[in-house]
């Protein structure tokens, strides 16, 4: 096996079971290198060791050996492109009409989902160079780990856009050498990237070199989000050697209505997980003590190599049936984000509840401002929002029911919006090339191609661009206050940058168009890029408006978490957004309910991690964790009324 792919929802665990597994294999005598792919790496926490792009030596029992990094996406693709930059120019000045500052003007633009974009090409260098028996990775979340394991798509498609360039080249050099032509350097290039995108698919696909190892939580939204990232891993053709179900309640010792609240809830959702699973299942139980660190991941290690597969977990029977919510009067919930406020962002690290608190939170402030129109909005490109609120969303704002107030609710669907922009800008390219038969300066076979092809060749990470236009066309359509439920911390910090970068983008593409004009024309393309450079200078006037934008970080109150979220709070300041709030999740002991050691031990422990978590000026909040997550509006509104100002 030369590669293991750890995937799943964000916070299920899988930067620690990923650690723990390449931990177990070294400490079994194995060369492993352990790789994080995501922009939000966590993998350096979770070893208790400062990490970077270079392979660094982690220090373990044995003879086996234990490296990590965590990958620089940029730097690996500046790499990429310096080796082959000079033939690229020249394909590209063979194939456009663009002059040599123009092409300097493409090369030196940031690409949005470089982490996608150039993971498995920078993972297979790192197998070459330092030969490792096999290679584990720490993926971004679901939706985008998705989009690095389809990168041979993307190579594919890159090489198809070279080879139509180079063929108006490889005709004028024929044409000229009376029908000879030999191929050369730039065709040796195409010829490389062609093969680049068939080696990594035949890796990818081949059961003996690579599978992913899926990694859920004993909840209902986590199983959800598994059967749809199951599915779309069997239609790349992609092995799921196991699913791990992490942090599965034991049975306790002691009489404890936490566990076993959680036990019942918990056996629903194995259940319904074992019902549909296409892969061995593992029961993984919950360790006392976050499993940081050597000796955390060992025991973690240990838990995923039982021959079991920890199937004795759900053989336990409940003691208790679920405790009955406390009935609480609404109060005012200004003192997570001011409701005279545009836009609410909720954000964080994956799995801390961000989904949850969102929409909570557009329950409550519907309900005390009923005089404003609310729209809840998911930009994960792994939606569970219609999860939490169990309603069924798509693309279209649909009312909530069962809120007192004027509340939408919409999970874009970027993918599919940007699929219809190609097509459309697809169409008017072909209306532009027929009216210009006959007397063109162009090649129109070739030309149409080559224009066809750049304008389906967009990069990982640009369908996020329409998530902002569907915030900005969203403030437009009288919609009082959005609340946005994000992505992970590290792609919702690539759609904050996404402006600035889409913006260079455009302006690159509309010189160009002025280049083609007396060729073309500019047509509808060109309007089309004007108003989006005009959108989103709108955008990055409002998200730096502290009267109309705020981010809310959700966090829990883990050691992993709380780096990652102080971590998250320098960021925006850094770009200037207001923090009114920051939300905890974590324990507490208002139920009065009995509590086995283990849960009295975990709840002193969140204490200590509240209090030490640094939120600067924004006020702390903490919600509760309950034992079975909130679902519907009920459930979400209920649980919006314990949430309470720590400090």
């Amino acid at each position: 096996m030369q590669y293991r792919f750890f995937a799943g929802k964000g916070g299920v665990g899988k930067t620690s079971c990923a650690a723990a597994t390449a931990l177990r294999e070294a400490e079994r005598g194995a060369d492993v290198l352990l790789v994080s792919t995501d922009p939000a790496h966590s993998l350096g926490d979770a070893l208790g060791r400062a990490l970077g792009p270079e392979a660094r030596g982690v220090p373990v029992r044995g003879r086996g050996r234990l490296r990590a990094l965590e990958m620089d996406a940029d730097a690996a693709l500046d790499r990429w492109i310096a080796a082959r930059e000079p033939r690229l120019r020249e394909i590209a000045s063979r194939g456009t009409y663009l002059s040599r500052e123009e092409i300097d003007r493409f090369f030196r633009l940031s690409l949005p989902g470089v982490d996608e974009l150039v993971g498995l090409v920078e993972l297979e260098r790192l197998r070459r160079e330092l030969e490792p028996e096999r290679v584990i990775v720490d993926t971004a979340p679901t939706g985008h780990a998705l989009r690095l394991l389809d990168t041979p798509a993307l190579l594919a498609q890159l090489a198809r856009v070279l080879d139509d360039m180079q063929e108006k080249h490889r005709q004028v050099a024929s044409a000229l050498a009376v029908g000879r032509y030999r191929e050369d350097a730039e065709d040796a290039l195409i010829a490389e990237i062609e093969g680049e995108a068939r080696d990594a698919r035949e890796r990818l696909r081949d059961p003996e070199r690579a599978a992913v190892r899926w990694v859920a939580l004993p909840e209902a939204l986590s199983v959800e989000e598994t059967r749809d990232g199951l599915d779309a891993l069997a239609s790349m053709g992609v092995r799921v050697d196991e699913i791990v179900v992490n942090r599965v309640t034991p049975m306790p010792r002691a009489r404890c209505a936490r566990c076993e609240a959680r036990i019942a809830s918990e056996r629903d959702a194995i259940g319904a997980l074992l019902d549909r699973a296409s892969a061995p299942v593992r029961l993984v139980p919950r360790l006392e003590g976050e499993p940081r660190g050597i000796d955390g991941l060992r025991a973690l290690g240990e838990a995923l190599g039982r021959d079991d597969h920890g199937r004795g977990l759900i053989a336990t029977k409940t003691r208790a049936t679920r405790p009955a919510p406390r009935a609480r009067p609404a109060h005012p919930i200004g003192f997570v984000t001011d409701a005279s406020l545009r836009l609410a962002l909720f954000g964080g690290k994956g799995g801390v509840g961000k989904t949850s608190c969102a929409a909570a939170a557009a329950i409550a402030i519907a309900e005390q401002h009923p005089d404003r129109r609310v729209l809840l909005l998911s930009t994960d490109p792994a939606h569970s929002l219609g999860d939490a609120l169990e309603l069924r969303l798509d693309d279209e704002p649909r009312p909530v029911p069962g809120v007192e107030g004027r509340l939408d609710a919409r999970e874009i669907d970027a993918t599919a919006e940007l699929a219809r922009r190609k097509e459309e800008h697809a169409r008017g390219v072909d209306a532009v090339f027929d009216a210009l038969r006959g007397g063109s300066r162009l090649d129109p076979v070739l030309d149409r191609a080559i224009v066809h092809d750049l304008v389906d060749l967009a990069p990982p990470g640009i369908d996020e661009l329409f998530s902002i236009v569907a915030i900005l066309d969203a403030l437009d359509d009288a919609y009082d206050l959005v609340i946005v439920d994000t992505a992970p911390w590290g792609h919702t910090e690539r759609l904050l940058a996404l402006p600035a970068t889409v913006r260079e983008w455009v302006k690159a593409l509309l010189a160009v168009l002025l280049e083609y004009r007396g060729v073309i024309g500019l047509g509808g393309l060109a309007e089309d890029l004007v108003a989006l450079s005009r959108s989103l200078g709108r955008v990055v006037e409002t998200w730096r408006d502290p009267a109309r934008t705020a981010f809310v970080p959700v966090t829990r109150a883990a050691a992993l978490p709380r780096a990652e979220t102080e971590r998250l709070l320098g960021s925006l300041a850094s770009r200037g957004m207001r923090v009114p709030s920051v939300i905890v999740v974590a324990d507490d002991d208002r139920d009065g309910a009995p509590r086995c050691g283990p849960c009295a031990r975990a709840l002193a422990d969140e204490a200590d991690e509240r209090r030490a978590l640094r939120t600067g000026d924004a006020k702390m909040v903490r919600a509760p964790l309950l034992a079975v997550p909130p679902r519907g509006v009920r459930g979400l509104r209920a649980w919006a009324r314990e949430w309470e100002v720590a400090r």
